[in-house]
């Protein structure tokens, strides 16, 4: 496996299937990597973010996991894909220069790119879910016994005071 640094996907064409063959043939995924949309308009990136959605799901990939596919964009949008205003913006670690690697860090890297397989073969849509599910729960389980606490000191403090 490569080191994983990021990758540019140049858009010539717009269109589904196109984009489509672009997804099919590209490493996202595999690698970091990053779309600039910089010179298109709002339609036109809306467009491009739903086809790209569908796409994206249909390959069974996900935009962050195990590594994320950005937006460079200056237009603020909705999407599951995280979005930076300029390509300096992007995390600087997977700007590091290529080197050839040494023995130790073959193995380390073939021991990533098993786990990056074993990252693309699970539900990521379902799990993340879970964890949403999980999160709100535990939140608010959170505010209850603090709330409960605060009232148990509270009555202790109450207590001591009208035993003096």
């Amino acid at each position: 496996m490569k080191i994983p640094i990021f990758e540019e996907i140049l858009l010539n064409e717009m269109e589904a299937n196109k984009l489509r063959i672009l997804v099919a043939d590209s490493r996202i995924g595999k690698v970091p990597c990053y779309i600039n949309l910089t010179g298109l308009s709002k339609p036109k990136i809306d467009q491009l973010i739903l086809d790209l959605e569908h796409i994206i799901l249909e390959y069974n990939l996900h935009p962050l996991f195990p590594y994320p596919l950005y937006l460079v964009t200056t237009i603020p949008t909705k999407s599951v894909f995280p979005t930076v205003r300029t390509v300096k913006d992007l995390p600087e670690h997977y700007f590091k220069k290529v080197k050839r690697p040494n023995n130790k860090e073959l193995q380390l890297l073939n021991k990533l790119s098993l786990k990056v397989d074993k990252i693309k073969n699970l539900e990521l849509y379902k799990i993340l879910n879970e964890f949403r599910e999980t999160k709100d729960s535990q939140r608010m389980l959170y505010a209850e016994t603090k709330e409960l606490y605060f009232l148990e000191t509270l009555n202790a403090k109450l207590l001591d005071k009208s035993k003096k």
